[in-house]
């Protein structure tokens, strides 16, 4: 008989299984509002960061320059951004939210709090926030840890 859940009890499988779900499920929920993948982290960056250029928003997005250009372009044709070219050098873009980019981004953060409600059902404040700490030290670790 094979088993068919491997390393369920290692940090790996763990984080995989988590991972895989709750992407799963984030992205049944951002096609309902017509978001492809890629556009709800940028529009999260673009909110936080109006103005910021295409590089800037490849580089702290984590992906390849061609591939923000190319979620930008269809970004701009569903009118969710606007470019406009730097006043002090013409060869950087600006990108901004519009309205609808703004509605779009006020959808992606419902559904990021949705999941976070399902993840901790049952959970105590306390456990939430010890969760996300335990979280972002086991980041901080191998970050340092790359680094070297």
């Amino acid at each position: 008989m094979l088993k068919k859940n491997i390393r369920t009890n290692t940090l790996h499988g763990s984080l995989i299984r988590l991972n895989k779900i709750h992407r799963k499920m984030a992205k049944r929920e951002f096609q309902k509002v017509d978001l492809t993948e890629g556009k709800p982290r940028l529009l999260d960056f673009i909110i936080s960061n109006p103005g910021c250029s295409q590089r800037e928003i490849a580089s702290c997005c984590k992906i390849e320059p061609a591939t923000a250009t190319s979620i930008l372009s269809s970004m701009e044709k569903e009118e969710l951004i606007y470019r406009e070219r730097n006043t002090k050098d013409k060869r950087i873009l600006n990108v901004f939210l519009t309205e609808k980019g703004i509605e779009a981004q006020k959808k992606v953060e419902k559904v990021f709090l949705e999941l976070d409600e399902i993840c901790f059902d049952g959970f105590s404040e306390k456990e939430r926030i010890d969760t996300i700490n335990t979280l972002n030290r086991l980041y901080e670790n191998l970050a340092k840890k790359k680094k070297e």
